[in-house]
């Protein structure tokens, strides 16, 4: 947050919305990079048949637009609209992409027919997580809101709003990334039939990147809280750099790993082993064994 607000001599308000210059090169090499991976993963979502990607993409979109805005305040960095552009749209996209994030879970504990491992059941695992992360969206995009009133009163109260969603999502992927590592534990101990019989499904380096993926969101939403702390001229605030490292950096790297490890590729595997239990019967009668079946399966199906 690095607007700041102040009485010239003859009484009129003067906004200061950057301590800096936006540096437009650095801008656009994320509208390039954010713009190629949300094409990519719109583009994947119907093979994958991934409707549940649809919140990501357009988080995707937001960022894209949102750094948009800040070539445009290169040019323009005492027009607030590009401005207002760039702070709704980075500070509100990734709620967007943890949407989709909370979603992925309950599927991969689905299609994995490990839902007795889950501390949630699975049909209230992901409606818990993204109802909270509306919550956490509904504050965030509230409150940068109301910061082109201009009025110092009400944007404190924007400030704390804002601060308030960024601590809550921080509790919320804590708690998230507490109930996955317990079921991936859990599954590891007892492996479900499908996971025990068919090892080259290898879930375990989704999960994993999950996890990454979680830790890059709850530290960007970490220097987030911290920068609105500080207030409108703290430490992240006066050094763009730190929005690029913390924010913009970590936000990419995130949707890159879901393109990487994107989990339609398990689930859609875990369903075509699941599919082919229908021949078991046949092949058990003729004294094939069940892991040599699950392989066999795989195998044919890919």
């Amino acid at each position: 947050m690095d607007i700041t607000v102040s009485e010239n001599p003859d009484g009129s308000i003067h906004v200061e919305y950057y301590s800096y210059v936006p540096s437009a090169p650095a801008a656009w090499a994320f509208v390039v990079l954010f713009g190629i991976t949300t094409v990519a993963h719109f583009f994947m979502m119907f093979p994958m048949r991934a409707a549940y990607f649809i919140p990501l993409i357009l988080g995707g979109i937001c960022e894209a637009f949102g750094y948009y805005g800040r070539s445009w305040s290169h040019r323009k960095p005492d027009d607030m609209k590009p401005w207002i552009m760039q702070e709704l749209l980075i500070l509100c996209a990734p709620p967007l992409i943890s949407a989709t994030i909370y979603m992925i879970l309950g599927r991969i504990i689905r299609s994995l027919q490990a839902e007795h491992h889950s501390m949630v059941r699975t049909k209230w695992l992901t409606a818990i997580f993204v109802l909270n992360d509306i919550v956490c969206f509904c504050t965030q995009i509230g409150g940068a809101g109301v910061q082109i009133t201009g009025d110092d009163r009400i944007m404190k109260i924007g400030q704390k709003a804002v601060l308030g969603g960024l601590i809550l999502s921080l509790v919320v992927y804590l708690l998230f990334i507490a109930t996955a590592a317990r079921f991936h534990v859990r599954l590891a101990r007892e492996p479900t039939p499908i996971v025990r019989d068919n090892p080259r499904l290898r879930w375990r380096r989704y999960l994993v990147a999950l996890y990454v993926e979680c830790v890059a969101v709850f530290l960007r939403n970490l220097v987030r809280a911290i920068e609105y702390s500080q207030g409108t001229r703290g430490f992240i605030a006066d050094h763009e750099a730190m929005l690029y490292v913390f924010d913009a950096f970590l936000m990419f790297l995130t949707l890159l790993l879901l393109l990487g490890f994107h989990p339609g590729l398990l689930i859609k595997r875990a369903r075509r082993v699941a599919s082919s239990e229908g021949v078991y019967g046949t092949l058990l009668s003729e004294g094939v064994e069940t892991s040599q079946i699950n392989l066999a399966e795989y195998n044919r199906e890919k």
